[in-house]
């Protein structure tokens, strides 16, 4: 594997984890305060990365390039194949109707800039030709386009990293009030679902299998990291009360730029953390894209010639239009499981397939991950106590 296309998997898989999330991480853990919701990310991305290393692992058990349908079916049976694809549509599908309407409301608001008054429906859909057109041309040309908005990400990032690093404030780091919520927690989960995207960079980048464990290490550290940093920037910048009062109120993540421009006095970052906010939706929705039309493919035993990648950027796209157009509020109640899923299909179930695959129909692959059976328990049992979190969260909303 040439360095360049390692370096693609690497932005692949760091854009596929940094999405709109992001914005809304702050909010969602500003009672944990600094120390407290810092810790909890290292240790949901730790858990996580673990979760992307088994996925590896199965993948390149079961042959370097199938997709989890083939994984599951091979190592689990019909009931671990149809947990999977139930898990998979769901999750992947409601994903897709957030970023499409996400991505449609800021082509919205830049058409009407330009005196053009479009519906949101019609914004979301453009955004739907325009990515479908993506994955028909393929996984090379979605790799230099994400590379591109992972550049411009990170420019947005380390420009907003700098204007607002002479407004930190120690006191609110180290002396505000902190909880020891773990409700937080299914999000935090969310927030690094890169694993998704292992499957289709086995196929579409053919290596070695400690090249392909360390770009699953590398791409995983960049959302840590930028993770840590953003949430040393708003909540060293903005009070706790301000945080804790955009989460009683339900404004979304969006109006966070609104808030330190307001506490700045400085315009220029709500430009930043704007255009930082589309290149983090817009990488999200190149990795989820590709990892639900490489899975659609995989499950359903399609070829991937030209005609039939049509047919396959309907199948993706189409269901997740329809629930925006006709259920516009629908897909924030589908979301509120989302780390359920998560939890399953990036956690318990790897960690299934592994086991099935090791110790019971003895397969040996060229990679594996370190701690035999008692890692494999350990994460099966981290990833069940977030799925009992994310039920009780669920349950005292409703």
């Amino acid at each position: 594997m040439l360095l360049k296309n390692t370096m693609g998997g690497v932005l692949l898989i760091a854009g596929t984890a940094i999405g709109a999330a992001v914005l809304a991480l702050p909010i969602q853990t500003a009672a944990l305060g600094f120390t407290y919701s810092l810790t909890a990310l290292v240790l949901c991305w730790g858990l996580m990365t673990i979760g992307a290393l088994l996925v590896l692992e199965a993948n390149l058990l079961i042959g370097q390039g199938t997709n989890l349908i083939t994984m599951a079916q091979r190592t689990l049976g019909p009931v671990g194949q149809m947990l999977t694809w139930l898990s998979y549509l769901f999750l992947f599908y409601t994903l897709s109707a957030a970023y499409l309407s996400g991505a449609g409301a800021w082509v919205q608001r830049g058409l009407q800039a330009l005196g053009l008054i479009w519906p949101h429906t019609a914004a979301a859909f453009l955004v739907l030709l325009l990515v479908s057109m993506l994955l028909i041309s393929g996984t090379r040309f979605i790799d230099w386009c994400n590379r591109a908005l992972m550049i411009l990400l990170l420019g947005a990032f380390i420009t907003l990293l700098v204007t607002t690093t002479g407004h930190l404030a120690p006191s609110l780091l180290w002396e505000q009030p902190a909880q020891l919520l773990p409700q937080s927690l299914p999000m935090m989960i969310t927030a690094f679902g890169f694993a998704i995207i292992v499957p289709s960079l086995t196929e579409y980048l053919p290596g070695n299998a400690r090249q392909l464990r360390n770009m699953v290490l590398i791409g995983s550290a960049f959302p840590i990291v930028l993770y840590g940093l953003w949430q040393m920037i708003i909540l060293g910048t903005l009070p706790q009360t301000t945080l804790l009062h955009l989460l009683e109120q339900g404004h979304s993540a969006t109006q966070l730029s609104h808030s330190l421009a307001q506490t700045l006095n400085e315009p220029t970052i709500t430009l930043t953390a704007t255009l930082f906010s589309i290149f983090a939706l817009t990488t999200s929705i190149l990795g989820v894209s590709l990892s639900l039309f490489d899975f659609l493919a995989d499950g359903l035993n399609i070829n991937k010639t030209l005609p039939n990648k049509g047919y396959v950027a309907l199948l993706t796209f189409l269901p997740p239009f329809l629930l925006v157009m006709l259920y516009p509020q629908g897909f924030e109640f589908a979301l509120s499981f989302a780390a359920l899923f998560v939890s399953v299909m990036l956690g318990i179930l790897p960690a299934l397939m592994v086991w099935r695959a090791r110790y019971h129909l003895q397969l040996t692959g060229p990679f594996q991950v370190w701690g035999g059976k008692p890692i494999l328990i350990l994460t099966m049992l981290c990833f069940m106590g977030i799925i009992a979190i994310e039920l009780f969260n669920v349950w005292q909303v409703f």
